[in-house]
């Protein structure tokens, strides 16, 4: 998977959550976990460094829970990834 194509998969988990969430969904459904949305764009980063991966974790959050101001500063974070991005290895 090209740097291009893991951007945009991450860049579309996130869409999907961002459609998804509402405030007090917590309280309407208690099984949801606002870690767990984070961890599933997180895996699809692949191998980053932990501060990289940290950034992330933040700014996925925000961008989930304010979209249109956040995507600006999501798709250029995820650009300037591009070349860090390692193969994720699946066994």
């Amino acid at each position: 998977m090209s740097d291009r194509e893991r951007a945009d998969a991450v860049l579309g988990h996130v869409a999907v959550l961002a459609f998804l969430y509402y405030p007090g969904i917590e309280v309407d459904d208690p099984s949801y976990s606002f870690a767990a949305d984070i961890d599933w764009c997180v895996a699809r980063l692949g191998d980053v460094s932990d501060a990289e991966r940290a950034r992330m974790r933040a700014l996925f959050a925000r961008a989930i829970t304010d979209p249109t101001a956040t995507r600006e500063e999501l798709f250029t974070a995820l650009t300037e990834l591009d070349g860090e991005l390692l193969p994720v290895h699946h066994e």
